[in-house]
């Protein structure tokens, strides 16, 4: 059934804004004020670059400004170099506008140190960073400062700036001292090129102190001096002597006053800053100076020595001395001063330098003249000098390698009658130039061709032979001495003033008696020393004066001076070696070695005359000899025999080795021997040569072991045998260079021949008899 009286429902729209529409709106609003309450509350990130991270802790270590927490370290982690690290701060917002690009922030961790006590909170409440405000454009990235800066500069006073070599004992907070008052301190320092620059204030009721005259110095610690005549202290205040310190002094007080930041020079002591000359002097030999020895002038101290170094960091070079001449009297130094060392010193010229005995040594100085140019280095003498002699004379100069035992007022010697003086000495680069003067009544007796040598001291030589002692007098034995003497020429040529001469070591070395000088090449310098002697038969012909690298430096040079008795052995040919002392069980040579020390010896050959020989390493062959009966025998080896080996007959050594080499096809070794002229006739032609050295064994299952030897020498040397068939007749005699067979044992037969043959007489010296009793 339908129902027709239900009614259709009638859609209306309405009218206006829903309700609904306003939360989107409010949360919108909410989380706007939530971004912002955020952003305001979070605080300010900065990163701050550290070489290490030592003592920075994340979340632990607060950054505080003026005692004020107002940040701390977010986040630590290693640069990507893996050499520092970077550290995140997050900061207040509050101290924003105090980051700028010149702010300075730095670790401050606990420093105790002579000049104060820095950081002491840090013990309690662990290490902070620290930092200056600075200005410039704002920034977020930083490098922290590795050390405080330097104090702020909010205290009143007069600022200079001192330019120094080198910082010392200084510290930030040492004492500036004014008549050992302190007066300011030290603020800061810096490296300024090569120089330092360190920052002072003075005080505001001191700083008329100050004016353009000033003159600043190091004050540090203690200074000591002390000797025979006292103890010199000098010091400035406790403070200076922990910390260090500066003084100064003001000379001229009406100079014009010290501006701020006026530049001044930090000397390192007080003398330097007096305006002292800084002067440099070589000394061969500085005994017993030190820093702070005096300078005198007319026994006035006008300075004193600053500093010693040896020259090329070697002790044996000498030593540069640089002394601080005080003013006025540096302005008297010129090219002409002469400077040396007064030391207590005895000799037969009396006893001088006595009042160095108390004060220690010190240097004096001789000035000549107006001032003038100062040098940059002086060369001290090796004595004082003394003043010239005032009569008329003749003067010369001598030139040697070094001064030996001589000095100025050495006499010297014609004759052994003194006849002059030495009056100066004076150093040079590469010698030693003497100054000698001859009276007036002996000058005739200087030629040009005149030769003097050292006659000082004693010449002692020798060996197991005895001693040669050479001496010239008493007097040049003490106190040293120059002899000359002029050869007998056909025209001779007097001496004229300042002419220059050699002075030779000793007499032997004169140029009249000169010998030839000569040069060997050796392999190795071993057993050879400056003065080794050159030997030819037992007799002394020479010896070694130097030694050095050849030119390749492969080889050993000596040069070495024969005797002009033995100048016939620098002919083409000759052999030079090293005789050295053998000890062993097959001989002991050259035993007296042991003593005297090895010696080289000399070959002499026959050519032309030469002075550069290739040294042997080993004796040479024995040479051929001149009479007597020389052989060759024939060996497939040549087994032990060597230079020098016996030849035996009836085990009685009746000649020897002197030779072998190789034949010319080289399939044998050719041994030469030489038999005596008494013993000539015992080898004939059908004389038979075999090797005796060693020993030889038989052995038999049945028949045992058969051992022979011959003599314990031809056991340990080797020897050669030989024996002669007997009958009648016998075999002729052979001539010189007759060949045999050496065979290398002997035949038993060959020991049963006894052929007479008669020798020659001769003189026995009874070398060979053996008493019976």
């Amino acid at each position: 059934m339908t129902d027709r009286n239900i009614s259709s429902a009638v859609l209306a729209p309405k009218r206006g804004l829903s309700a609904i529409w306003l939360l989107p709106l409010i949360a919108l609003g909410i989380a706007a004020w939530l971004m912002y309450q955020s952003l305001n509350d979070s605080g300010l990130n900065v990163t701050l670059a550290f070489n290490n991270g030592s003592g920075i802790n994340v979340g632990k270590t607060p950054v505080i400004y003026q005692g004020i927490d107002v940040g701390h370290v977010q986040s630590l982690q290693l640069d990507d170099d893996l050499e520092g690290v970077t550290a995140t701060l997050e900061l207040s917002q509050q101290i924003a506008p105090l980051i700028k690009e010149n702010t300075q922030f730095w670790l401050v961790k606990p420093q105790i140190s002579l000049s104060g006590v820095s950081g002491l909170d840090t013990l309690v409440a662990g290490n902070y960073i620290s930092f200056e405000p600075g200005d410039g454009k704002p920034s977020l990235h930083f490098t922290a400062l590795n050390t405080p800066p330097p104090q702020t500069n909010n205290l009143p006073g007069l600022r200079l700036v001192l330019s120094a070599e080198e910082l010392g004992s200084l510290s930030v907070g040492a004492p500036l001292l004014y008549q050992k008052i302190d007066v300011g301190a030290v603020e800061s320092y810096q490296l300024k090129g090569d120089d330092i620059e360190i920052s002072v204030r003075i005080d505001p009721q001191y700083r008329h102190l100050v004016n353009s005259s000033s003159r600043f110095w190091v004050q540090s610690g203690i200074k000591v001096n002390a000797g025979l005549q006292g103890i010199d202290i000098e010091t400035g205040s406790i403070a200076s002597i922990l910390a260090g310190g500066i003084a100064f002094d003001t000379p001229v007080k009406s100079a014009p006053e010290a501006s701020h930041m006026a530049s001044f020079s930090l000397f390192k002591s007080h003398d330097r800053a007096k305006g002292s000359k800084l002067i440099t002097v070589f000394f061969r030999n500085p005994d017993g100076l030190k820093v702070g020895s005096k300078v005198q002038l007319m026994g006035m101290e006008i300075g004193k020595v600053d500093s010693l170094t040896f020259v090329d960091d070697n002790p044996n070079l000498g030593a540069s001395i640089q002394i601080a001449v005080s003013p006025p009297y540096n302005r008297y130094l010129n090219e002409n001063t002469q400077f040396w060392l007064v030391k207590p010193e005895l000799s037969s010229n009396g006893v001088s330098g006595l009042d160095a005995i108390i004060s220690g040594p010190y240097i004096n100085l001789q000035v000549e003249g107006k001032g003038g140019t100062i040098l940059k280095q002086y060369t001290a003498l090796i004595t004082a000098p003394e003043r010239r002699v005032q009569e008329p004379g003749l003067r010369l100069t001598l030139r040697s390698d070094e001064l030996s035992s001589v000095s100025v007022g050495s006499k010297i010697y014609y004759r052994k009658i003194a006849v002059g003086q030495i009056e100066s000495v004076d150093l040079e680069k590469d010698g030693v130039n003497i100054g000698i003067f001859i009276h007036q009544r002996y000058a005739h007796l200087v030629h040009r061709e005149s030769q003097f040598w050292n006659a000082s001291g004693l010449s002692i030589s020798g060996g197991l032979s005895g001693l040669d002692i050479h001496a010239d007098s008493l007097a040049t034995i003490v106190a040293g001495g120059i002899a000359f003497h002029t050869p007998v020429i056909n025209k001779p040529q007097l001496a004229w003033e300042g002419l220059r001469y050699t002075l030779y070591p000793d007499f032997q070395s004169t140029s009249d008696e000169k010998g030839r000088d000569i040069h060997l090449y050796f392999a190795t310098g071993n057993n050879i020393n400056k003065g080794t002697e050159i030997k030819y038969q037992g007799i002394k012909v020479g010896e070694v004066v130097a030694l050095e690298l050849d030119d390749n430096m492969d080889r050993v040079k000596v040069s070495a001076r024969l005797a002009p008795s033995a100048k016939a052995l620098a002919r083409a040919g000759s052999q030079f070696w090293v005789v050295r002392p053998q000890l062993g069980l097959i001989g002991t040579r050259n035993l007296e070695t042991l003593v005297t020390g090895s010696y080289i010896t000399v070959r002499p050959g026959y050519g032309s005359s030469t002075n550069a020989f290739v040294a042997l390493d080993n004796p040479p062959p024995l040479s051929k000899p001149g009479n007597g009966l020389n052989l060759i025998l024939t060996a497939a080896q040549r087994g032990s025999i060597k230079d020098g080996v016996k030849v035996f007959y009836r085990d009685i050594p009746v000649g020897e080795v002197f030779g072998y080499e190789l034949a010319e096809d080289a399939r044998q070794t050719l041994i030469h021997i030489n038999i005596e002229p008494r013993y000539a006739g015992l080898v004939r032609e059908n004389s038979q040569f075999w090797n005796s050295s060693g020993i030889a064994v038989k052995f038999g299952l049945f028949s045992g072991a058969t051992i022979r030897s011959k003599s314990i020498e031809s056991l340990l040397e080797g020897g050669i045998a030989f024996a002669t068939p007997d009958g009648a007749p016998l075999a002729p005699v052979v001539n010189d260079g007759k060949s045999f067979a050496l065979h290398q044992s002997v035949d038993q037969r060959w020991l049963e021949w006894k052929p007479q043959i008669p020798l020659p007489q001769e003189v026995d010296t009874g070398e060979n008899w053996i008493r019976a009793d």
